[in-house]
């Protein structure tokens, strides 16, 4: 009975002891730093993996930098740098431009974590350095890059400047060859070119194209004939002229049997020219006489 009486009452006096432990400030403050620890932990926990989680981000962008290099470098390869148009040249320079500017905010980035993140594990330090080092050779290979585009540019400049040389030479060329060919026209027309006045005896004397050496001479082409109002024609096309008259005579100088004198179904003379070299060899005025 004694023992149980004791029982009971260490059991309510450990109760009592246990109440006033729990009700102290003391525990109270400890129990206070407790969560406090935990809070922070949390918080550090959850920094730590954004922190992982933005370093996985840049490595991730690391891996499409370098596949956008590798392709860069193959469209920078090409020997023949007038193979790509203007349009393609400023689409790769604006390609080489984007991947710059990505390395450069990855750098950004890394500054930012490296300055948020001041007491940092090895592992943090082995994984930002890497990242650098990987940055640094890639800045290295889009300068490479940016190089040998600088040079394609060069080449281009100077393909361009032969061409629009040539062009030019082309087109000064053909200014030449069409002058050329309008002279050579032209001195064409005037080699196979003639002229021919057909009239009356008054209107021919009138015109001052015949004269007489005396009252009983016939007449003849008088030297100020070509000052008269004569028709041209190409010796080559025109082979007979219709003098609608049924009498005719030739004045000018031609040999008699290089031409004929025929009528036509009215009973009007056409002259017909049998051989146009001998016809006109002496002179290029036909003056023709009718009435």
């Amino acid at each position: 009975m004694k023992k149980f009486i004791f029982l009971v009452a260490g059991v309510a006096g450990l109760f009592f002891v246990n109440g006033c432990v729990e009700s102290s400030q003391k525990y109270k403050n400890l129990l206070a730093t407790v969560d406090t620890l935990k809070a922070v932990n949390a918080s550090q926990a959850a920094e730590m993996e954004n922190l992982f989680a933005d370093l996985n981000d840049i490595s991730a962008g690391m891996q499409s930098i370098r596949e956008a290099e590798h392709l860069l470098s193959l469209e920078t390869s090409g020997d023949v740098p007038s193979a790509k148009s203007k349009k393609q040249v400023e689409a790769l320079k604006n390609d080489i431009r984007a991947v710059s500017e990505a390395i450069n905010s990855y750098k950004e980035q890394i500054t930012r974590l490296e300055k948020k993140n001041i007491k940092q594990s090895a592992e943090f330090k082995k994984l930002i350095a890497g990242l650098n080092e990987e940055l640094e050779q890639r800045t290295q290979k889009i300068n490479e890059i940016v190089a040998q585009l600088a040079e394609k540019d060069k080449q281009l400049a100077a393909k361009i400047k032969e061409i629009t040389d040539l062009n030019q030479n082309v087109a000064e060329l053909n200014k030449e060859s069409a002058s050329q060919k309008s002279t050579i026209a032209e001195q064409d027309q005037t080699i196979h070119e003639a002229n021919y006045l057909v009239g009356t005896r008054k209107e021919l004397k009138e015109a001052k194209v015949i004269s007489r050496q005396g009252l009983f001479c016939p007449p003849i082409v008088s030297s100020q004939a070509q000052n008269a109002d004569f028709k041209s024609i190409d010796i080559r096309k025109t082979k007979s002229i219709s003098l609608e008259n049924k009498k005719a005579k030739v004045l000018s100088v031609h040999p008699s049997d290089s031409y004929t004198l025929e009528p036509d179904e009215n009973g009007m003379l056409i002259l017909k020219i049998q051989d146009e070299n001998a016809f006109w060899k002496q002179t290029k005025y036909l003056v023709i006489m009718i009435g």
